[in-house]
Parts: structure tokens; C-alpha cells; sequence
């Protein structure tokens, strides 16, 4: 089994979400999967000028950067993870650019689904003609759930548009903790990225996550009010010491 993920954080390796995907892939790869890991901070990858060549041309694309690579990985992959920070409720920009530049992989021919909506035939271009399933990730500085889902949303209609299935998400609220400096997080960070380690061996095993490690893995990693306090208190000395300087 061939795992890629592809991490559209600015940050890269070390942003928050690289945590997440990092424990995620070392499960999955002591599970017996091949597994890799692409920054697509990295990486030069153009806008999609929505020309329509690779329509005509069986998935061919005009702009000469990094994709051709990264869409044959995509395709020869049995499980692709997309992984990104929550920036404005959504994916980041560096993210929407790939996918947007994944359009080449579908099939323009229109078909109707199960729910009898319309969406492209099924692509053409993935390994034995067999799409990858989807692992989304996700990290956030918010303390609530509801903030992902609108890339909760995307992901399924990703699922659907290209004939290919979501089966597992992960989404971190309070995230800017996984990389804090904090003595007395460190047990919570390292029971969390446990979690993770186990998420991986499941998909790998499984294709699926178990209901107890979806559960534990949407828990909060301190009670919301603290979060909330202290990060206000953090960014109330940060202007502080701002100041101080002008």
C-alpha cells in the first residue's frame, strides 16, 4: 500500500500540521504501507489558467512546474492525505492551488451519481483505473469543532467529484499547542500523537478508523475556557512587548 500526503502548510515541517501527518504516517508505515511525505511549501506550483488543454489532451497541462511529478505520485497512490491549517474556516491557499491544478486527473464526460446530480465520469488516469481514497487532516487555532466544516464539506465533494472515497478525518482543534514549548503539555501532546500512531495503523489495516480512536481523537487537548485565557493572555503581552518596541 502507497500512502502520500500532501501538506499544504506554509510552515512546512515545522508547522503544526506537519505533528499530525508525521505520527500519522509513522503508524502507517510500521503497519507495513509505504508512505511519503510532500511539502507542497516546496514545491513551485502554478495557478490553473483554466485553459482546458488537459481536457483535450488526456491530462497533459501547459504550465511546465512541479505538478507533473505530484500528479504522478497522486495517481499512483492507493491513499492520498491531504493535510493543511485552517486559515479563514477553509483549507490554505497553497492547498486550493494543488487541487484546483488536480483537475487534470478527472474526466470531463458528465454522468449522473447515485443522487441523480451530475458529476464528471470516473477518472481515467489512477493506478488499474482505481481512484485513492482521501485521509483529510487538518489543524486549527480555535477550540471548537464547527470550524472545519467547511473543509469538512470540501472533502467529501472532493470524495465525490473524482469517484473516490473519505475514509478517515482528523481535525486538531487548539493546535497551536503541538508545538508549544510547554512543560506540562507535553504528556497530552504525546497521548494525542499516540493516537495518531494507532489512526495510521487502522488505515492501513482497516481503511477505516476505529469509533473509540475517531472519539479520543476529538477531544481538546485542555478545557476550551483555559485555551481561550491563556491564548488572550499570550496575545495581550505579545502587543505589549510590540509596543514597547515602536
Amino acid at each position: 500500500m502507497k500512502i502520500t500526503a500532501f501538506n499544504g502548510s506554509p510552515k512546512g515541517e515545522s508547522g503544526n500540521t506537519n505533528i499530525i501527518v508525521t505520527a500519522f504516517l509513522d503508524g502507517a508505515r510500521q503497519a507495513g504501507a509505504e508512505v511519503e511525505s510532500i511539502f507542497l511549501a516546496d514545491k513551485e506550483i502554478n495557478h490553473c489558467k483554466a485553459c482546458g488543454n488537459c481536457v483535450v489532451s488526456n491530462g497533459g497541462c501547459v504550465i511546465n512546474d512541479d505538478m507533473k511529478d505530484l500528479i504522478k505520485k497522486y495517481v499512483e497512490s492507493d491513499i492520498v492525505v491531504f493535510a493543511t491549517p485552517l486559515q479563514i474556516d477553509n483549507i490554505s491557499g497553497m492547498m486550493k492551488v494543488f487541487m484546483d491544478r488536480t483537475f487534470c486527473i478527472g474526466n470531463p464526460y458528465f454522468e449522473k451519481d447515485e443522487n441523480g446530480e451530475y458529476r464528471g465520469s470516473k477518472p481515467k488516469l489512477f493506478k488499474n483505473g482505481v481512484p485513492p481514497k482521501i485521509v483529510a487532516i487538518s489543524s486549527a487555532g480555535y477550540p471548537q469543532r464547527s470550524n472545519f466544516q467547511v473543509v469538512s464539506l470540501l472533502m467529501k465533494r472532493l470524495a465525490r467529484n473524482f469517484h473516490m472515497k473519505l475514509i478517515a478525518e482528523i481535525y486538531a482543534t487548539e493546535g497551536g499547542l503541538l508545538t508549544a514549548k510547554v512543560k506540562e503539555l507535553q504528556p497530552i501532546i504525546d497521548k494525542y500523537k499516540k493516537l495518531l500512531y494507532q489512526a495510521g495503523q487502522e488505515i492501513v489495516k482497516d481503511l477505516k478508523l476505529s469509533e473509540e480512536t475517531q472519539k479520543l481523537l476529538e477531544n481538546n487537548f485542555v478545557p476550551e475556557d483555559l485555551y481561550v485565557q491563556k491564548s488572550n493572555e499570550l496575545l495581550e503581552m505579545m502587543e505589549t512587548r510590540s509596543g514597547d518596541r515602536t
